[in-house]
């Protein structure tokens, strides 16, 4: 027969608190998924040799190939299935086919990759096989927007507003392009002004510094689906075609900040060098300056799988502790499957068959990115 309502409350009067225990829906499900290296996109010196590249810098091409974005050596690179390098495009400098900086990359659309120069704010637009097709100009809102995905029916960007001003608060936004003069806000994130900190001993008048524990406007886009998290406590937009469409939440409360957190965590002070000179700044006086946010996000980075699965990475340590982090996966209908263990590795893309690709970086700071099979057991 069916507990009423409120039986609990009763029953409790007569039996032991652990008869009606509610389970912590706080607590995680561990997901005892493997991941198994498959191939390594890079190498610790030769031509394939990565430097300044991110969880951004790559992005999958025709026919099961990978194409990095190599930022500190102002080129492209091509590897086949097999993590071979077959092919590399791109130069530093001026004009067609070269790059004053390059900040992102996109791809594949109609077979062409996009290469976002920072100097030309234009997209220098190849085909897959390294070739100058066009040069494309890009207007106000990408100048800044470092981070894009192309989705179905046009491009998604970050764009930040207000950074220049003397404003107090300045905001993100994340925007779906569909073309001229028809741009959707999915959402946006107003946070503090960066603070002006002045270092007179290392002769430096103005240091632009953010406050602590800065929120971010984290978000994720792969083939229609965008994943938002636009504020400190775990709640996830799912948008489908520009509409929302769900909501991803689990019970876990952003941590509170104080002064004292704030100045446990500046510790001694932040270091400034100028011509080799190197000045510590005063805690206290820097804290002044930067300020703080009164809640730490819960929730620090997304990635949307190309079935529609959300990865939502997020802080697993007290304030107290050193950051350390774990990932959730939600399935594509917004349901809360489980947290892998930390060290899991956190993909920077997928491939068309559900693999998982991860920059990592080793003990002499070489970058690659390692792709993985993923065992989901019990998904």
């Amino acid at each position: 027969m069916p507990t009423a309502p409120g039986a609990c409350v009763a029953v409790l009067a007569l039996l032991s608190l652990n008869a009606c225990e509610v389970p912590d829906a706080t607590a995680d499900s561990p997901l005892n998924w493997t991941f198994t290296p498959t191939l390594r996109l890079g190498s610790t010196s030769g031509p394939d040799a990565l430097y300044g590249v991110d969880e951004h810098s790559i992005t999958l091409g025709p026919e099961g190939t990978f194409v990095v974005l190599d930022k500190g050596n102002y080129r492209v690179l091509t590897f086949d299935p097999n993590g071979t390098l077959v092919g590399e495009f791109g130069s530093q400098g001026e004009g067609p086919a070269a790059f004053g900086y390059p900040v992102a990359i996109l791809g594949p659309r109609s077979d062409t990759i996009r290469v976002l120069d920072g100097p030309s704010s234009s997209y220098e637009v190849f085909d897959s096989r390294g070739e100058f097709l066009w040069q494309e100009p890009v207007d106000g809102i990408f100048e800044l927007g470092t981070r894009q995905r192309l989705v179905e029916g046009g491009t998604m960007v970050m764009r930040e507003v207000g950074y220049y001003s003397d404003a107090p608060t300045v905001s993100d936004q994340v925007l779906l392009v569909r073309g001229q003069g028809d741009t959707l806000a999915l959402a946006t994130l107003v946070k503090r002004a960066r603070g002006d900190l002045a270092v007179p001993e290392c002769g430096i008048l103005s240091i632009s510094v953010s406050p602590l524990f800065d929120p971010v406007l984290v978000w994720d886009a792969m083939s229609d689906v965008v994943a938002v998290n636009d504020q400190p406590e775990y709640v996830i937009q799912i948008f489908e075609g520009g509409t929302r469409a769900r909501f991803l939440e689990r019970p876990i409360e952003a941590a509170a900040v104080n002064r004292e957190v704030a100045l446990e965590r500046i510790g001694e002070g932040s270091t400034v060098g100028v011509a080799g000179r190197r000045c510590r700044i005063d805690p206290v006086e820097e804290l002044e300056t930067r300020g703080f946010e009164e809640r730490r996000q819960v929730v620090s980075g997304i990635r949307v799988d190309g079935e529609g699965w959300i990865w939502a990475r997020r802080h697993a340590a007290p304030l107290s502790e050193p950051d350390r982090f774990v990932t959730d996966v939600f399935d594509p209908d917004g349901v809360y499957q489980g947290t892998l263990p930390e060290g899991a590795p956190w993909p920077a893309t997928f491939t068309a068959d559900g693999r998982v690709v991860a920059l990592e970086t080793d003990e002499l700071d070489i970058q690659s990115f390692v792709v993985y099979s993923v065992g989901r057991t019990g998904a």
